[in-house]
């Protein structure tokens, strides 16, 4: 994340909203369209209508004004329907999606007008089709314009009735087998009637724009809350991502800079700081910043002493304000004011009981941290205090385990040497060069003799355990050929396996790929491996290595023995440092338990994997699963 975290957060909020309105306009646009669809089943309806009430019996239709009538109405809708047509291809404006619902209908109720006035005016039965737009106005437009077409049908039937009661307007008189619909000379019958059909108008609009009323505001809290939900669904993913860094991100500098960029991100501020306190509590060092702050805070130091802020803060006390004052209680206020800072919070970085820093938020808006925000950034800090005090715990492990390394590597030389000499003294001894030996002398410089060559392979092991620890972060591979290897190891083991009368077999399985590795490493891998089963594989028995393409784009070396076989109880503890299986130490007193420690160093620095198997009595198998190199080798 960069300093414009809090810009891009707020074109992500707008781009989000304007989605919401093409979606929203998209459904009004619709709707209009809809009704212009449906309006072409409106003029033939008024056809098939008329000729059909002449065959149920009614009386004096004027056919010629309802045709004409049913022509209006589809004249002025293929007029719409070419303006709808010619807008929809660009993206739908309110105003244009609302005017030109006006005007449909506005013309529709000048439709009906006139079909109501040559039906029998306020005793036509098509007066109820108008509670339908009344209806229909109420759910697309506000409710001024559904009342304001509400009044606009009270007043076009009232006009219909007076203007037909005075001669105005010529009534239509229609009947019905006979009996006439004529209520133009009935004035109280006319009044009677348009009053209760005043009133069902207003009811209706009133009703439906209520519900309508309703189901808005019921949408526009869908809305919020769905805002809501991102925006926990976003901390939770800063608070997540935080999680993950305790347990896996160990450099402190990474864990600052991840934490600051996801919390700047999600919270859409100017910028994120983290300030940690000196061992004596007496200064805060700025350790990391993000966004616009970045800058003016980078090695700054605050002086706890001089600054109540930060020592209210450091007593575990959370600080918010919603208008910075830069000569209040700000050591760089100045520079607050510079950065358009108007709005800060802080909150204590507190791990076991103890505050450890402070974490710091700024934006460019007054007012502008929640009591929710709050108490985010006050959980989040709890997370980032625990990734701190995590790193720290790992770096004072590291610097133990490098001083246990250096201390290894420096009694083991300083023990190599004079071992040394003490064998070349028991040479000299048992070589007789300083007198004969009796046969009891002679066991027991033997019996010294092992133990010094065991101590002073404990010595090499343990060195070349704590070379290939401190070549891990220093030594480069490159393609090796282990038909190379392969050959070396036969050359190597294949005296030792006949003196002790076993067969030894190395198999080069065809055409195999190059490793990316050291030559030396891998080298020493095997000669563990090949060494240990030559030592408890008893006379008659057989030690096989086989190398051979492996699964998933590996090579495989398989080291098979038909020796004494590992315990089940003690597999899972064989690749440890200093441990031997049991059956071992019965057959070999004398043993560092160091070979497949290094081993599985090896092995697991080189980006492989191993495993074994094994049936005590039976034999050991140890499966060596190394990732191939490009190129390959032919055997």
């Amino acid at each position: 994340m960069n300093q414009t975290a809090s810009v891009t957060h707020e074109k992500d909020l707008r781009d989000a909203i304007e989605e919401r309105k093409r979606i929203i306009f998209g459904e009004l646009r619709e709707r209009t369209h809809w009704f212009i669809r449906l309006r072409w089943f409106v003029p033939p309806g008024i056809v098939l209508g008329a000729v059909l009430a002449d065959l149920l019996g009614f009386e004096n239709l004027p056919i010629g004004s309802l045709a004409g009538t049913a022509v209006f109405i589809a004249v002025y809708n293929a007029v719409f329907y070419l303006i709808g047509r010619k807008k929809s291809r660009g993206i739908g404006q309110r105003g244009y999606i609302r005017n030109l619902t006006r005007w449909q209908f506005a013309l529709d109720y000048v439709s009906i007008f006139l079909l109501i006035h040559f039906t029998g005016g306020i005793g036509s039965p098509l007066i109820f089709f108008l509670f339908f737009h009344i209806i229909f106005a109420s759910i697309l437009l506000p409710v001024p314009s559904s009342y304001g077409f509400a009044t606009l049908v009270v007043f076009g039937m009232a006009a219909i009735s007076v203007a037909c009661h005075t001669g105005w307007l010529t009534p239509y008189s229609i009947a019905f087998r006979g009996r006439s619909l004529d209520f133009s000379g009935l004035p109280f019958h006319m009044a009677m009637i348009l009053g209760f059909f005043v009133a069902s108008v207003y009811i209706t609009a009133f009703f439906t724009s209520s519900i309508m009323g309703m189901l808005r505001k019921r949408i526009s809290n869908l809305v919020d809350l769905s805002e809501n939900v991102r925006g926990l669904n976003e901390k939770m993913n800063a608070l997540y991502a935080v999680i993950q860094a305790v347990g896996t991100v160990k450099k402190l500098d990474f864990v600052l800079k991840m934490v600051t960029s996801e919390l700047c991100q999600v919270m859409g501020v100017l910028g994120i700081s983290v300030k940690l306190l000196s061992p004596d509590g007496k200064f805060l060092h700025y350790v990391s910043a993000e966004g616009l702050v970045a800058g003016v805070f980078r090695s700054k130091v605050v002086e706890v002493a001089k600054s109540p802020l930060n020592r209210q803060i450091i007593e575990g006390k959370p600080y918010v304000t919603g208008k910075v004052n830069p000569g209040e209680m700000f050591q760089f206020g100045e520079d607050l004011a510079a950065a358009n800072v108007e709005s800060v919070l802080f909150v204590p970085l507190i791990a076991e009981e103890k505050v450890i820093g402070i974490l710091g938020a700024y934006c460019k808006y007054q007012e502008r941290f929640s009591p929710d925000e709050v108490e985010f950034f006050r959980q989040a800090a709890g997370l980032v205090a625990v990734a701190i005090e995590n790193v720290r715990a790992y770096e004072s492990i590291e610097k133990i385990m490098e001083e246990r390394r250096w201390f290894m590597m420096r009694v083991a030389h300083n023990l190599r040497s004079p071992l040394a000499a003490v064998i070349s003294i028991l040479d000299v001894v048992r070589g007789g060069y300083q007198g004969p030996l009796n046969e009891n002398q002679s066991e027991y410089l033997r019996r010294v003799d092992r133990r010094v060559h065991t101590m002073l392979t404990m010595i090499n092991e343990l060195l070349a355990l704590a070379k290939s620890r401190e070549e891990r972060r220093k030594i480069s591979f490159e393609p090796m050929d282990l038909s190379l290897l392969a050959g070396r190891i036969q050359r190597t083991f294949q005296d030792e396996a006949r003196q002790k009368g076993l067969n030894l077999e190395i198999l080069v399985g065809g055409e195999i790929p190059f490793v990316d590795g050291n030559p030396e490493m891998v080298e020493q891998v095997l000669e563990n491996l090949v060494s240990n089963g030559i030592k408890y594989t008893p006379p008659g028995g057989k030690v096989r290595v086989e190398f051979s393409r492996g699964p998933k784009e590996t090579v495989q070396i398989q080291i098979a023995d038909t020796g004494i076989g590992i315990p089940q109880r003690d597999r899972q503890n064989l690749f440890k440092e200093f441990f031997r299986a049991e059956n071992a130490r019965m057959l070999e007193e004398h043993g560092t338990g160091l070979g497949l420690a290094m081993v599985k160093e090896v092995v697991d620095q080189l980006g492989g994997r191993i495993t074994v198997e094994s049936e005590e009595g039976l034999g050991t198998l140890f499966v060596i699963q190394l990732p191939k190199s490009g190129k390959t080798a032919k055997v």
